[in-house]
């Protein structure tokens, strides 16, 4: 049984995103952050293009299974849905704010 890669599962942003290419590369930030500091965090990327990894091609010598996290699971075995644990108050604000 063959697991998806993680790029089929990657988080989703919580509100609207502004694209933005760089050096023929798209870069995502969220509205949220003021246009200055979109301005900013965009300058600071395309003078280090060179450092960050856009995809595992941009990483040679690395082997590609320590980068593509699988977990292998018996087909035979049924999964099971764990309890909802129930917190107190404030561990239940303090995760909320959290995620």
């Amino acid at each position: 049984m063959e697991v998806g890669v993680a790029s089929e599962r990657r988080p989703r942003s919580k509100g609207e995103v502004h694209e933005k290419e760089i050096g023929g590369k798209k870069l995502k930030l969220g509205t949220s952050i003021c246009q200055e500091l979109q301005e900013k965090i965009a300058e600071v990327i395309s003078k280090h293009m060179d450092a960050f990894a856009w995809s595992s091609a941009d990483m040679p010598g690395i082997d590609p299974d320590f980068l593509c996290h699988r977990l292998t699971m018996d087909e035979k075995v049924r999964s099971v849905v764990q309890k909802q644990r129930k917190f107190n108050e404030e561990r239940r604000l303090i995760t909320r704010e959290e995620t």
